[in-house]
This record gives structure tokens, sequence and C-alpha cells, in this order.
């Protein structure tokens, strides 16, 4: 496999909204981490 090298970010925002990103990554068994990483995947073609 070839090494990655990953980068952090932050992101800002509202109580309400960071439960509502952890309660979609549940419902998809996957980590907020891969919800993302799945999400950019599919925007990015």
């Amino acid at each position: 496999m070839a090494e990655r090298h990953l980068e952090n970010i932050t992101v800002t925002m509202t109580k309400e909204k960071k439960k509502a990103l952890k309660q979609a990554a549940l419902g998809n068994d996957v980590s907020v981490s891969a919800l993302i990483r799945l999400w950019l995947e599919k925007v990015s073609g």
C-alpha cells in the first residue's frame, strides 16, 4: 500500500450540527473522519 501523508483540519460548527454529523456517521457505521473522506471522494468524482 502506498504511504499516505494525512493532514488534520479543524471545522467550526454549532453543537447541533456536530451532533447531526456524529449521528450521520453512526448511521453509516463509520467514524466522522471516514464519513468526511467518503463524502469528499463522492463530490470530487
